[in-house]
């Protein structure tokens, strides 16, 4: 049946047919995309977290360098072998030379952590910048720099490099010089971000530890400023005019008493050097009564203690011989001892005798009181034995070799006397020096019972007291005895001028400290203050070291700056969205084989259980 015009015509009431798509359409409500915005917001957050751990990674390095020049150095770090751990001493905290060294190590750490968290994102940023993928290339937001157009859209070799090596892929063999300013930035910063893993032994060895005392200022002892066995009643029997035999009867134990405190004195060869010098002080040193409250390292406070100073060492010539009265002091060297002994039969090699021909020892004083106090500063006549030969003419030639090395081409005038059988060959000098005592300000112990001045000698202030001219009287029987000995082992060979100044040096103490301890009863009562001490660990730094470490951090900094500036934007910094999809897949992998190992640890029950739980 055909369909007539009329039939088609809607009707008042019909409306016209809607379309399913259209309302849909209808029903679909706008929406705004935030995606760009909120990728923008990553962006400037990456950006600003960048710029932190840049600044922080500066801030940790200047904190470091600084606490090291201000608050390591000069450091005094505990030097007991004993201590297993830090020590409070006098209520301060002090710490072990290890202790510090953990530090200074953890400083490291921490600024490494800054270091490995900056590489890893620039490495990554600068990786992305080289080489955008598609997503990047896709939303046409790469910075304009001159390195935009460089380099293919994805090089994963080039990437996989640099993610590796933490170096630009131009590093990659065969080698290319960037081109362009970018490139120039990019590589500096990274090469410096490598570069900060090899300079922490640049700053971990700038400390050096020397050993040192300290005084415990807090803890001081009483030390008795004489034997509390001094008894002046023993000077009376001391110059007893014993005759014959018994000559010097109550002198010799005297002597024998004076090399002791000699042979204590300077018998540890560490204190001395090579040429018989002290290495510890001025060389003024005493010997103190015990203490058991005291020992090495310690401090004894304005103590009066024996002191001398060789000036000069003048050796006679030909052409400008000794005296017959200096040489016959030789032969009649039996006056020159306040014990009678000839000290002329004594035919070792070093013996030697200093003595004032115009002031001898005669027993004539009063026994009563003490001597007249008496500050020495003068020239004394010096014989000393060089060597014992066969006779031949002329006598006391062709000497070498001696125990101070080549004697013959010296230009000193050599005196010998003997007999037919035999030489005794001599030098002779004028020894120019002072002899006193002095108040050291502050004296350091060697041992629990030898003490040593620390003023320079130079600026010691010589004063008189009773013993020093009995000291001197005592001076050729002791340096006599003191040669023999050579218990403190003085050193001779081409050292004939150190070896006069040790050995009268030593003996000018040791004849004082025997008559100190002897007779100075009236000083039994006399203390002085002693320091407790202990050895500490001085540490000082190389600055240099300290500060070129710190240079090279802060390099870093800059180049890092420059890159973040001038280079990197906020999207070469944010990981694309592929990338954290991936980062998600393998952290969860990751998840699943740690879970499977340790239900695997647990056995087949805790398995079977977690697995009827899925």
């Amino acid at each position: 049946m055909a369909v007539t015009h009329d039939e088609l015509k809607p009707t008042g009431e019909s409306k016209p047919p809607v379309s399913t798509d259209a309302q849909s359409v209808s029903q679909v409500q706008p929406q705004v995309n935030n995606s760009p915005l909120q990728s923008k917001s990553k962006q400037r957050f990456r950006w600003f977290s960048a710029w932190c751990i840049l600044l922080a990674h500066a801030l940790v390095c200047v904190a470091v360098a600084l606490a090291i020049a201000l608050a390591v150095n000069g450091y005094q770090a505990l030097d007991n072998q004993s201590a297993t751990h830090a020590e409070y001493v006098d209520g301060t905290l002090v710490l072990r030379v290890s202790d510090v060294t953990t530090l200074v190590s953890a400083a490291l750490v921490v600024v490494k952590l800054f270091v490995s968290w900056w590489t890893t994102l620039a490495v990554y940023a600068c990786a992305r910048h080289l080489y955008p993928d598609e997503e990047r290339q896709a939303a046409d937001q790469r910075a304009s720099t001159d390195i935009n157009e460089a380099g293919p859209s994805c090089d994963k070799a080039d990437k996989a490099f640099m993610l590796r090596w933490k170096l630009p892929s131009w590093f990659k063999p065969p080698f290319r010089i960037p081109d362009g300013p970018g490139r120039w930035r990019i590589s500096f910063a990274l090469v410096l971000g490598v570069a900060q893993v090899l300079i922490p032994p640049l700053l971990s060895g700038a400390i050096n530890w020397t050993s040192i005392t300290v005084p415990l200022k807090n803890t001081p002892a009483a030390v008795p400023a004489v034997s509390p066995q001094a008894n002046f009643s023993g000077w009376y029997w001391y110059n007893y005019p014993y005759t014959g035999s018994n000559y010097g009867l109550d002198r010799r134990p005297s002597v024998r008493k004076a090399a002791g405190y000699g042979s204590l004195a300077w018998s540890d060869r560490t204190t001395v050097s090579a040429n018989g010098t002290s290495l510890t002080g001025n060389g003024c040193r005493h010997v103190v009564t015990n203490n058991n409250a005291v020992g090495p390292n310690s401090t004894l406070l304005n103590a009066v203690l024996p002191c001398i100073k060789v000036n000069n060492i003048q050796w006679y010539t030909p052409s400008n011989e000794p005296s017959r009265t200096q040489t016959n002091l030789v032969l009649d060297a039996s006056s020159l001892s306040i014990v009678n002994d000839d000290l002329f039969f004594y035919y070792n090699p070093g013996v030697a005798v200093a003595y004032d021909p115009n002031n001898l020892w005669n027993n004539s004083q009063a026994t009563s009181v003490k001597p007249e106090p008496v500050l020495f500063a003068g020239q004394q006549t010096l014989w000393m034995m060089i060597q014992r030969q066969p006779w031949h003419t002329p006598p006391c030639t062709n000497m070498d070799p001696t125990i101070f090395g080549s004697v013959d081409s010296l230009p000193y005038y050599n005196y010998s006397t003997g007999d037919k059988v035999n030489s005794n060959c001599y030098f002779f000098a004028l020894v120019d020096y002072t002899a006193g005592v002095t108040v050291s300000p502050r004296s350091t112990y060697h041992s629990s019972r030898v003490v040593e001045d620390q003023t320079p000698l130079e600026e010691v202030v010589f004063e008189p007291n009773p013993w020093v001219q009995e000291s001197l009287w005592l001076l050729p029987d002791l340096m006599t005895m003191i040669a023999v000995m050579n218990s403190s082992l003085l050193p001779t060979y081409d050292n004939i001028d150190g070896y006069v100044e040790a050995l009268l040096r030593q003996a000018y103490l040791a004849a004082w400290d025997m008559y100190h301890d002897s007779f100075d009863e009236d000083q039994i009562s006399v203390t002085y203050t002693a320091l407790p001490g202990v050895s500490r660990q001085l540490a000082s730094i190389s600055a240099a070291r300290v500060y070129g470490w710190l240079s090279i951090c802060l390099l870093m900094t800059v180049t890092g700056a420059l890159l973040l500036a001038n280079v990197l934007t906020g999207w070469d910094l944010q990981p694309s969205d592929r990338e954290l999809r991936q980062g998600k897949d393998d952290g969860k992998s990751a998840g699943r084989s740690i879970i499977s190992a340790l239900l695997g640890l647990c056995g087949d029950p805790v398995t079977e259980w977690f697995g009827g739980l899925k």
